[in-house]
């Protein structure tokens, strides 16, 4: 595999990450075949939403999952943190300490109802343990990274694998977007949107989560 990341050690190990993050920005829709699979518009600008930091949670832990209300969808993507203010395009890649991957889970059955009734999405993105992240690593080629897969497996099988060549807005485009109409700073961190493959996670799944074929993290699924 090419030196695309710097593996030695992590940058930022999520355990430290976590007490530090200030905002969480999410991209929707940011692949054509994941806004198909479920039925959406393919977007015309990014959609951005935001997830409160009580639904942090570190991928080396045990997941706990609210069972009680439906459906819970893995959503996998690259999670970019931002290490300085971010005023435009051209602030990337410099700004950027490091990448993780992160799961945004999903209560479908109820982002279903609150879409039907035209309803923000929160009670379906922000609950406890909705927002996990690996440790964060320093890119060394962001240009071989777009090439580069990531996926999610469960007991060896793929469950989710994209390439961010693949997005609809790039990562310089993204923080733009965001930076004027949020603001993005130091602390703050950009889930830059899943590829097609969601589904649901269960307890007593084990996921493991790999940046080519290197496995950065492993996660045990149980109920809450």
């Amino acid at each position: 595999m090419n030196r695309v990341i710097h593996w030695e050690q992590p940058w930022l190990k999520v355990e430290d990450a976590l007490g530090q993050i200030k905002n969480i920005f999410c991209v929707g829709r940011n692949y054509v075949d994941h806004a198909k699979e479920l039925g959406n518009d393919v977007p015309e600008q990014p959609m951005i939403f935001a997830k409160s930091t009580h639904a942090l949670h570190s991928a080396h832990e045990l997941l706990q999952l609210p069972t009680d209300m439906g459906s819970v969808h893995h959503e996998l993507e690259w999670v970019l943190w931002i290490d300085s203010d971010i005023h435009s395009a051209a602030d990337f890649p410099s700004a950027i300490g490091g990448v993780a991957l992160g799961l945004d889970l999903t209560l479908r059955d109820v982002q279903s109802r609150l879409k039907a009734a035209g309803h923000p999405w929160e009670l379906a993105k922000s609950f406890p343990q909705s927002a996990v992240l690996t440790d964060f690593y320093q890119v060394e080629d962001w240009q071989e990274l777009l090439h580069t897969s990531f996926s999610l497996v469960r007991q060896g099988q793929i469950l989710q694998q994209g390439k961010a060549e693949d997005m609809i807005f790039d990562f310089p485009t993204l923080l733009e977007y965001v930076a004027r109409y949020f603001g993005l700073a130091k602390g703050d961190i950009l889930f830059t949107g899943t590829p097609a493959g969601v589904g649901p996670v269960q307890p007593g799944d084990e996921l493991e989560w790999r940046i080519a074929e290197k496995t950065i993290a492993k996660t045990k699924v149980q109920e809450r």
